[in-house]
């Protein structure tokens, strides 16, 4: 049979309740059992006091307990222990039996242990009550009786059963009441788990929008907060997903419809198939084979696979290599570049080489193509903190306000036209903040103060047991 959740803790709780109760009645019952006991030995040990009391006059330092007679000690112990309500109203032969048990369950003895008034020593292992008797300051003899080690007497026998039974009652009624309170918790309790189970099975069927009202501050609402997270989370890489692929198709629609067109043009005898069509066609294969590896390149990019972040690598070496691999290019557009870089520091990393280096060429080619000559690109690199900060920074002209939170976009391009004609697919700075993020690095976009933009990547630097 398959126990619910609901079922194990219910059965759980109702285990341990019941257990405390069963442990508690035992308790209660001996320690009412040893009260009772003690109470009625308390009791019997006063009345033998006052027994001690009347009978230390017949006590004679010459004669001893001779003077005690047999009838004298039961008109004692008739006196202490008389019974008031129906004393009176009992034949003699009753009270007679009763003072006779008496007799025998109370004892008087002298300083040697010997009954007075039978022939025989008073044994020690007894479990007794001893109440001495004093004659001018002296012991001179005792008053005994053995103590209550069990309910012996009859209303004794008769309060204790009934005790009994009202604590019997008193259980059934607590574990009745343990049974309702732990059903009403439990429920109580697995509410958040049911509705939670709902819509985790709504989230599977594909329902996204799904959400759980969140009630406390316990675990379980925290659980509830973490399960919306994962809700909007999905749902945003859903919504996301859908325009990426939208995004992708219309990309290499564009291409493809200018290929076709010219294409068509040439077999409809249009367009002879001249060098400068033929090398148009050859510039869109290009673009869209560009496309293509710019997309491969960002999936691997996603998924991780391509980094090898086990090497430790020199990011000075790495950036002043690609910085002099555009040095030329930069001069032909009139474009200066200058380098900040601490030749003795080669600032080293945890990190993979060749994405470092796609890395920095992506950046540098992306403020490369949108300068404008006569101007200005500058490369800082700095350490503090135990941080390794590299800015990439360029003259005008400067994005718009409102295209700057954008730039690490995918397929994001601030002027279409320009970036078309320049080769460029809106997914180089993409690709470099994915780069940048699986070196637990960061990378941020802000305004320069030569008039353009400035790039700025952080990393962590690479312990000193790592060197």
């Amino acid at each position: 049979m398959r126990l619910t959740l609901f079922k194990k803790i219910l059965i759980a709780m109702l285990f341990i309740s019941t257990s405390m109760v069963v442990g508690m009645a035992w308790l209660i019952n001996s320690s009412f059992q040893t009260g009772l006991q003690n109470y009625l030995n308390q009791g019997d040990e006063e009345k033998l006091q006052l027994v001690a009391e009347q009978v230390a006059p017949y006590y004679s330092i010459e004669y001893g307990w001779e003077k005690l007679k047999p009838d004298s000690w039961f008109m004692i112990l008739e006196d202490v222990f008389a019974r008031p309500k129906k004393w009176l109203k009992e034949p003699a032969k009753s009270r007679a039996n009763y003072i006779d048990r008496l007799s025998k369950r109370i004892e008087l003895v002298d300083l040697e242990s010997k009954f007075i008034f039978k022939n025989r020593k008073l044994r020690t292992s007894l479990d007794l009550i001893k109440v001495p008797i004093q004659y001018q300051g002296e012991v001179v003899g005792w008053v005994v009786t053995k103590k209550h080690n069990s309910m012996s007497g009859a209303l004794e026998q008769s309060f204790y059963q009934q005790q009994q039974s009202n604590f019997l009652w008193i259980v059934l009624l607590v574990a009745l009441l343990s049974f309702l309170l732990s059903w009403i918790l439990v429920h109580h309790l697995l509410t958040p788990l049911k509705q939670l189970q709902s819509a985790a099975n709504s989230l599977q069927s594909g329902d996204y929008s799904t959400r759980i009202e969140v009630k406390g501050e316990d675990e379980l609402a925290a659980l509830s907060c973490r399960f919306n997270e994962l809700s909007r989370s999905l749902l945003h890489q859903k919504e996301s997903r859908e325009q990426w692929l939208a995004d992708i198709s219309h990309e290499l629609r564009t291409p493809i419809s200018v290929l076709k067109s010219e294409i068509e043009a040439i077999q409809d005898g249009i367009r002879k198939p001249e060098p400068k069509y033929i090398d148009s066609l050859h510039n869109q294969v290009q673009n869209l084979s560009q496309l293509v590896n710019d997309l491969y390149e960002l999936s691997l990019s996603d998924s991780g696979v391509q980094f090898d972040l086990s090497q430790r690598v020199s990011v000075s070496n790495i950036l002043k290599t690609s910085c002099a691999q555009y040095q030329l290019r930069c001069q032909e557009k009139q474009i200066e570049l200058q380098t900040f870089i601490d030749p003795k520091n080669k600032h080293c990393i945890q990190g993979d080489k060749k994405s470092l280096t796609q890395l920095f060429s992506n950046v540098l080619e992306n403020s490369f193509r949108y300068t404008d000559g006569p101007g200005q690109l500058r490369v800082h690199l700095s350490n503090k903190d135990k941080q390794l900060y590299i800015c990439i920074e360029d003259s005008a002209p400067c994005v718009p306000t409102a295209a700057l939170p954008k730039l690490f976009d995918r397929l994001f391009r601030v002027d279409e036209s320009r970036s078309r004609l320049s080769g460029g697919s809106g997914l180089g700075l993409s690709i470099c903040k994915n780069i940048v993020h699986a070196h637990q690095g960061e990378m941020t976009a802000n305004y320069s103060k030569l008039g353009g933009l400035a790039i700025t990547i952080t990393f962590p630097l690479a312990s000193v047991q790592d060197q």
